[in-house]
């Protein structure tokens, strides 16, 4: 399982997860993506410090291995003009909540926490971190959600690794109008993994 082996490492101190802080010293990080590594150096703590995002550091002794921010958010989509998402709806909601189904399928837009930035150093790219890390973000929402958040979503680099990567772990895109953007809407349906408990 690919989430065992950071978790491993995390209990053994190989790695540790630290939450970022105003006087944290952060530790040498490179992911070849200009924009990801000036946020972390030069944008983390400000956007901190007014509580406009929080990030999350993964390092070993040397170096950070990985961070992702975290900013609140709201999906905007029509269940009524969006068929596929009015399906997605209702396949998650039990026939007994049938009224609280007609609720959502009668908004546009949905609590969510967006990750807002997410790299991974480049000499630890390939080996599985990236989704190693998504699915503890993942987990740390159905096991110890502190306000309604029923979606994760992401502003997913319009590129083919990037998008593959989001694809692969489940996330699904919000529109086709950003083909051509620079960032690709992306969210996943938390609910629908939430509702593996009640099963």
């Amino acid at each position: 399982m690919v989430y065992s082996k950071l978790a491993k490492e995390l209990e053994s101190g190989e790695i540790t997860g630290v939450r970022l802080t105003d006087s944290y010293s952060i530790k040498p990080f490179d992911c070849d993506v200009a924009d990801l590594n000036d946020f972390l150096f030069s944008d983390a703590k400000t956007y901190l410090r007014y509580l406009s995002a929080v990030t999350y550091l993964f390092e070993n002794k040397d170096k950070t291995i990985a961070y992702y921010s975290l900013q609140n958010d709201l999906l905007d989509i029509n269940p009524h003009t969006d068929k596929d998402f009015d399906k997605e709806i209702s396949d998650i909601v039990a026939d007994r909540d049938y009224s609280f189904l007609l609720e959502m399928k009668d908004i546009s837009t949905y609590p969510a926490v967006k990750i807002g930035r997410f790299a991974v150093d480049k000499e630890f790219q390939s080996r599985g971190y990236g989704t190693q890390i998504l699915h503890l973000i993942i987990m740390s929402f159905l096991e110890n959600n502190k306000t309604g958040c029923q979606f994760l979503t992401v502003d997913a680099l319009n590129n083919l690794d990037t998008l593959r990567f989001y694809e692969k772990n489940g996330f699904s895109y919000v529109t086709l109008m950003d083909c051509n953007k620079t960032s690709r809407q992306m969210y996943k349906n938390l609910v629908a993994l939430k509702q593996l408990e009640y099963l």
